[in-house]
């Protein structure tokens, strides 16, 4: 097997969850500060899919290193990412950060990161990470509420890695989302957000 294909596949753990061919990325982020060593998101894809909210994130670096052991570490630990979703697409509904924040308007938030497990002598369990995600309803005042949560080891339907990216499928239960909503990216003091397409694109 090739070098390159067998580190992609010691990199993943599980399919993609959507196939995106050529689709241009929904948000794109500039080059910013660097926030010590910890991984950038380059880009936002995202389609909708039966109802479900399918997102991939791409990073500036592979999600598990080419070393990648099941249940191994992933980015070394170094691995968080905010996205704020405004469901309705209203800017006068939602979180209020005032006229000039992009995430004003928004009605969640989801955290990519890394939970590390300690090792277990007594069940011998060895020290490992899972990436999770976690969604947060916000209220005006920026008060969260989680609503719904998953981790690539629990939930791979849910959840995939591979390579650079990492993958969530959000589902239409617990994310109602309307016409013209939108996806806000943001990355220490810098923000950029893009509309969703429509379903099936």
């Amino acid at each position: 097997m090739l070098p390159a294909l067998a580190a992609l596949l010691q990199a993943a753990s599980g399919p993609p969850l959507v196939y995106w061919g050529a689709r241009p990325p929904l948000i794109a982020a500039q080059p910013g500060p660097a926030q010590g060593d910890e991984a950038r998101v380059l880009e936002v894809h995202a389609a909708r899919r039966g109802g479900d909210l399918v997102l991939r994130f791409t990073l500036d670096r592979p999600v598990r290193s080419a070393l990648y052991l099941p249940g191994g570490e992933p980015v070394s630990g170094r691995l968080h990412a905010v996205l704020y979703l405004d469901a309705d697409g209203e800017r006068s509904s939602g979180l209020d950060e005032g006229p000039g924040n992009l995430r004003t308007g928004a009605d969640y938030r989801l955290e990519i990161g890394v939970l590390r497990l300690g090792e277990d002598a007594e069940e011998k369990r060895k020290a490992s990470a899972v990436v999770t995600a976690s969604l947060a309803a916000l209220s005006p005042d920026g008060r969260r509420r989680g609503v719904w949560q998953t981790d690539d080891a629990a939930q791979p339907r849910q959840m995939a890695l591979y390579g650079e990216w990492v993958e969530v499928r959000l589902p239409g239960a617990v994310v109602a989302l309307r016409p013209g909503a939108r996806l806000i990216l943001a990355q220490g003091p810098q923000a950029w957000d893009g509309r969703l397409p429509p379903e099936g694109r």
